[in-house]
């Protein structure tokens, strides 16, 4: 079983650049710049995937211009060439022989030196079966640290609907997507993850729902939503016993005059700026716990998959990203075609969604037109 992890250390990583020629076998370097580099972590000399790429750790603290190695270079390198601060220099490959219901452990012989010559490091698990599963994490020999683990590879590859695969999709359509960093890609995803998920929302008012509960003590009239992904309320209920819950009514900051009375039973709650809540009545303890719209939950790792409604339409992610990385070549008429084409899936997604209900009749709420006030169909 050969399992392969993507090298990505560069991506976002200090960088600087060699400001003289770098002979072979020489064990310092001469850069434009040393911010950022540290002592015992490693640099990358070139670009991940060029043929004459190395990592070598750093001995000492890199002072003026100068930066010593630990090590030989192993090839010339002329001035100019980049020049990455890296935390890392190998991988452990760890292995699951009960699948992804067990531990990874670290396999003999699975700690590797990365390859920055390639775009990937890669192990041969001669031992290996398709019922195993595995994980890898980086690991500094200077610094004797080791990162946490990945997600789980299993050799059926990642699922279809994950961030990695639609990278992968994306790269293959985009004719410069090899050198497109994954960070930036992932990027893409999400962007087009929250058009998408603002078209559910609008169609189906009780999609991507969270609940999160606001404390007022005593008096106080205000307390604070700290939910990071709060957007606005869809359903307040409110109590001051802890167990007897009331729905509470809407109402304007400007509604209410400040000695108006009001009973518990019957609670309002009314907005300050974006999630300063406030609560009538305010004479007592008091919990109100709000049910809310939640921003798109975005993918944070390649194993990480599209929200159900959106499996259908992979496609357009395909389309989206490759329309950015047709901006990134100023192909920007090719570019907005594509874009163009995304944006229209929305809308037939939309339509895809309408009724939302489809396991039979709905009840339909009549607010006007009836003396004795709203009534259920």
């Amino acid at each position: 079983m050969i399992i392969k992890t993507t090298n990505n250390q560069t991506e976002g990583a200090v960088k600087t650049y060699l400001s003289q020629s770098l002979a072979a076998s020489g064990t310092a370097l001469t850069v434009k710049n040393i911010n950022g580099f540290s002592d015992n972590w490693n640099v990358q000399i070139g670009e991940t995937g060029e043929e004459l790429t190395q990592i070598i750790e750093i001995a000492g603290a890199p002072s003026g211009f100068a930066i010593n190695l630990g090590g030989t270079i192993r090839d010339a390198h002329p001035a100019d060439t980049p020049i990455y601060c890296i935390k890392y220099n190998q991988i452990i490959f760890k292995c699951s022989t009960t699948g992804t219901a067990g531990t990874a452990t670290a396999l003999a012989g699975g700690t590797v030196n990365i390859t920055p010559d390639q775009s990937f490091t890669q192990f041969d698990h001669t031992s290996g079966s398709t019922s195993y599963a595995y994980k890898c994490s980086y690991y500094s020999t200077g610094l004797a640290a080791e990162s946490s683990d990945s997600d789980w590879l299993t050799p059926a590859g990642h699922d279809f609907y994950s961030q990695a695969k639609i990278r992968e999709r994306i790269k293959a359509k985009a004719l410069n997507g090899s050198s497109i960093p994954d960070g930036e890609i992932n990027d893409w995803i999400n962007e087009y993850l929250e058009k998408m998920n603002r078209a559910v929302v609008d169609i189906n008012q009780d999609y991507a729902i969270g609940t999160a509960d606001v404390a007022f003590s005593g008096t106080a009239q205000y307390g604070t939503i700290t939910a990071a992904d709060f957007v606005q309320p869809r359903r307040i209920e409110y109590t001051e016993n802890g167990s007897d819950w009331y729905l509470m009514t809407k109402q304007q900051y400007t509604d209410f005059a400040p000695g108006q009375t009001y009973n518990p039973t019957h609670p309002y709650y009314h907005f300050k700026g974006d999630n300063l809540l406030g609560r009538n009545p305010h004479d007592s303890d008091g919990t109100a716990r709000v049910s809310y719209y939640k921003l798109a939950q975005s993918l944070d790792s390649d194993a990480d998959l599209l929200p159900f409604p959106m499996r259908g339409y992979t496609s357009s992610f395909i389309k989206w990203g490759e329309a950015q990385a047709l901006k990134k070549d100023n192909k920007y008429t090719e570019a907005r075609d594509l874009e163009l084409l995304a944006e229209r899936d929305i809308d037939q997604f939309k339509k895809e969604l309408q009724p939302r209900g489809k396991t039979g009749p709905t009840y339909i709420t009549m607010v006007e037109g009836w003396e004795d006030g709203p009534l259920d169909f």
